[in-house]
């Protein structure tokens, strides 16, 4: 850290995760050492050489690019073809196991709505997968967008400060109003829909969406520097890292026990899945907001 201070295992830990640490390639380095030197070519030669090259390339790139169309083509049309006709009784979405999940969902997953306990149990390892493809998403928009001492000049800095400083001079006084009447409706709903997906349309997905959505407009109002004051890097970090393994951990006893034939408490673990999942979901939309927006957290 810049003040000297060395890092806790958490933030070694988060920061890992995020991509912030730029370990030194030992091999790379050896192999660059050891390879002998290169013997420079005449520039003529070395101009030939490439053109030679770009048009080897410009002769191939078009035939390529029309093989890859034609034939995603067709597999797109036998795809069609193929493709039972809607509302057939003998279709394969009308066999026993869509019967199977709308007579046993609330006995086998202790969830009410049909759809929560399919999302969450029978294919919980697809929603599982779904929760890891937004988290490495936006670790990704942060390994490209952070902004910190490696990738922002002077001139980006000042420009930023002159941002902050023109929206707490001017602020848009019917922004600050509404939000300040809506976000804390925003959350409360975000909440209920989080905690009450197991018995009702709704669950991690869209709860996550909306406390993402309040988290923004909050953040549109105020700044996000009055943001961060409550919700901060750290704590970022901590919800974001915690939410996708408190999916796994409880989506991995979940498994456990029917595989055992332990019998568990079903509607907490329900719960404990939704909450987890919106931490995922809402984290991923604010990322994307302050990391396009700002830069940072």
């Amino acid at each position: 850290m810049s003040d000297g201070r060395e890092k806790s295992a958490w933030r070694r830990f988060a920061d890992w995760v995020n991509g912030d640490s730029e370990p030194i390639d030992r091999t790379t380095q050896y192999v660059m050492n050891r390879r002998p030197p290169r013997q420079e070519e005449p520039p003529e030669l070395h101009e030939q050489r490439e053109r030679l090259r770009l048009k080897k390339f410009l002769g191939l790139y078009p035939l390529a690019a029309g093989f890859l169309c034609v034939a995603l083509i067709a597999i797109l049309f036998a795809t069609v073809i193929y493709i039972p006709p809607f509302g057939q009784p003998g279709n394969p979405t009308n066999n026993e196991v869509s019967r199977h999940y709308l007579e046993y969902t609330e006995e086998e997953t202790g969830a009410t709505n049909a759809v929560t306990g399919m999302i969450l149990s029978y294919r919980g390892f697809d929603t599982l997968g779904e929760s890891c493809v937004l988290f490495l998403a936006v670790s990704s928009v942060m390994m490209l967008l952070q902004r910190d001492k490696n990738n922002t000049d002077e001139q980006t800095l000042h420009r930023l400060r002159r941002e902050d400083a023109i929206e707490r001079t001017h602020p848009d006084n019917i922004l600050r109003k509404s939000a300040k009447l809506l976000t804390p409706f925003i959350l409360l709903f975000a909440l209920y829909v989080l905690f009450n997906g197991e018995i009702s349309p709704g669950g991690g997905f869209s709860g996550g969406a909306i406390l993402g959505g309040g988290l923004i407009l909050y953040s549109s109002a105020y700044g996000p520097e009055q943001l961060s004051r409550l919700l901060t890097r750290s704590l970022y970090d901590t919800v974001r890292i915690t939410g996708l393994m408190a999916y796994a951990l409880t989506y991995g006893i979940y498994i456990f026990a029917g595989a055992n034939g332990i019998k568990l408490e079903m509607e907490w673990m329900m719960i404990v899945i939704d909450l987890a999942v919106g931490l995922v979901v809402a984290c991923t939309i604010y990322g994307f907001y302050t990391m396009f927006q700002r830069g940072k957290v």
